[in-house]
């Protein structure tokens, strides 16, 4: 593998910087972002997460980041400063609300500033508890069709996700949850797009990043970036196309990977 200075690092929130089993961040992780902070790397999110969520919920225990890549690159700001954004197309909106009025099912819209569902079910509680964070508000979600819309999450299980799929073919379908939900978001869309706007914003190439994640949805992202790196508790998926493979973020995985990317670049100074 070719080694390169990394001038920025992309993290994922769950199961890369937030234990999924004790919903906080280890003392490990914080240090390692310090660490990094200190060798002057830049620091970003890279997460299907909306900003309401990273704020009201304090996902990141007021740590501070550069930047913010979220709902799966669709939505990517620097404080007030918004790099990218691209929501659904409306036609597919539509098509996802004529499906839920038909045979309804939880669905939640995420708009830039607000998030909201039709209904709440016990597997719409499940799979917030399995992530930690609260339960979305129940609103009349025909406002979806008159307002940017950047992310999509249907609360179903495998079996209904082909319905989706034929519904609203412009879409991608990522699966985040293995049993209870999917994210939709446009075709074409990924972390990746996102990373690759920020990194522009701020003169980066692509070769001077760092990715870090877990799930179905880094995939791209950590094959994509100058070094990627798979957490150990990370699906098999996201492990293929590492460069790295670290340990856990039980064991002080983040903080292993950012020591290798610290020792890459004074290798490489």
């Amino acid at each position: 593998m070719s080694k390169r200075q990394i001038r920025a690092i992309f993290f994922d929130i769950d199961g890369t910087l937030r234990d999924f089993e004790t919903k906080r961040i280890p003392e490990s992780t914080k240090e390692a972002l310090r660490k990094a902070r200190e060798a002057g790397i830049l620091l970003f999110i890279a997460t299907g997460r909306h900003k309401l969520e990273i704020e009201e919920e304090n996902l990141l225990e007021d740590m501070e980041f550069d930047g913010y890549v979220t709902l799966n690159g669709q939505y990517c700001y620097c404080g007030d400063n918004v790099v990218y954004d691209d929501p659904i197309d409306g036609a597919e909106v539509a098509a996802m609300l004529t499906l839920i009025g038909k045979d309804p099912f939880p669905c939640l819209f995420m708009e830039d500033d607000r998030m909201y569902i039709n209904m709440v079910d016990d597997v719409v509680e499940k799979a917030q508890a399995g992530i930690g964070t609260r339960i979305p508000p129940v609103m009349d979600v025909r406002r979806a069709s008159e307002h940017p819309i950047y992310q999509i999450v249907p609360y179903i299980g495998r079996a209904r996700e082909e319905e989706i799929r034929r519904a609203v073919p412009g879409c991608e379908i990522i699966r985040w949850h293995d049993e209870y939900a999917v994210d939709v978001i446009p075709r074409g869309g990924s972390k990746c797009i996102g990373i690759e706007k920020m990194a522009a914003h701020f003169g980066l190439s692509l070769e001077e990043t760092a990715a870090v994640g877990d799930g179905a949805n880094d995939v791209s992202m950590v094959e994509m970036a100058g070094l990627g790196f798979a957490m150990g508790n990370g699906k098999a998926a996201v492990k293929a196309v590492a460069d790295y493979i670290t340990d856990s973020i039980e064991t002080d995985g983040l903080l292993k990977a950012v020591f290798y990317i610290l020792e890459n670049n004074h290798q490489e100074e």
